[in-house]
Order: structure tokens, then C-alpha cells, then sequence
């Protein structure tokens, strides 16, 4: 049996923001990001914060700088198309500015869409990243060793510092 066009819609937009080519247009204009894990953010300043796409925007670009290069790789896609919503299991990686090491941040995306009955005009509502803190900060070590300035509005993973 041929999957319905919703699920097909579903799965296409998840490709779409994995392979992280133009995501804000596969958002909805009141769509929010958060990141997990509970205790992660709880310790963790420039995670606790729900960001609009402008803010989204604005931590790609922020982030963006630090980056030399964010190669992604998708392992695997789930999409459960009753309650609208994908999980995408995937690998970041990263080369900061500062080393050639190259850091791989193993993470899980969960996306939620919206409810438009018209299969064409469904967007991603909500989306969580569930990022891995020893990848992010092993980043961030590295910037922090080679002096690299991480500023107040660096947010997501490369603002998590290890501790001792």
C-alpha cells in the first residue's frame, strides 16, 4: 500500500529540515524551538529559552560564525502521521573556527506539525533538539582554548560548558 499524501508531506518536510536547506520556510510563522534534555537545560542557561524563527534565525547565525563547517547526516526518520508529529535521528559534524578536530553531535530532533486540513499547507509548529552535551561542549572547549570570544547571544549547544 502506497503511503497517504500526508504522510509522504510529512516525511518530505522532515528530510527537508534535516538536510537543513532553508528550514524557516518549512516552519509555520508561530512555530517555537526548545532544546531537551530536562537536566541539560535546567543547568544550562542558553538553552532555556523558546525561540520564535526570527530567534531560530538568529542562533544559526550566531552559531553560525563559530563554525567552520556542520556537515549533517541523517540515520534514520520517524514519522507518525496520526499525531502529527517526526523524530529524526541525526549526527552534526562540527569544525569550530578554532581546530580542524572534527566533533560529532549525535542528536534526535522532534518535530510537531501543524493541523491545516489542505496536505500542502501543513508547516512544522514545534521543534526540539535534543543535543549531545559532551559533543556541544567538547565545542565549546575548543572555541574557549583557542580564545574564541562565545558571546551573550550564542544559544544552543556551543554555549554548553563541561565541567571538571
Amino acid at each position: 500500500m502506497a503511503p497517504s499524501e500526508l504522510y509522504t508531506h510529512l516525511l518530505d518536510l522532515a528530510q527537508r529540515h534535516a538536510a537543513g536547506a532553508d528550514i524557516l520556510s518549512l516552519r509555520h510563522r508561530d512555530a517555537v524551538h526548545r532544546w531537551g534534555h530536562a537536566r541539560l537545560v535546567s543547568q544550562h542557561p542558553c538553552l532555556q529559552h523558546a525561540l520564535s524563527n526570527a530567534d531560530l534565525l538568529a542562533h544559526f547565525q550566531s552559531t553560525g560564525k563559530l563554525l567552520e563547517s556542520c556537515k549533517g547526516e541523517t540515520h534514520d526518520i520517524m514519522v507518525d502521521e496520526h499525531q502529527r508529529k517526526a523524530t529524526i535521528w541525526m549526527s552534526y559534524f562540527l569544525v569550530t573556527v578554532a581546530s580542524e578536530e572534527v566533533v560529532e553531535n549525535d542528536l534526535i530532533w522532534t518535530l510537531r506539525f501543524s493541523d491545516e486540513e489542505k496536505v500542502e499547507d501543513v508547516r512544522i509548529v514545534e521543534s526540539v533538539e535534543f543535543i549531545d552535551a559532551t559533543a556541544s561542549g567538547r565545542a565549546n572547549q575548543l572555541l574557549r582554548q583557542a580564545g574564541v570570544e562565545i558571546g551573550e547571544d550564542v544559544m544552543g549547544g556551543l554555549g554548553v560548558v563541561l565541567w571538571s
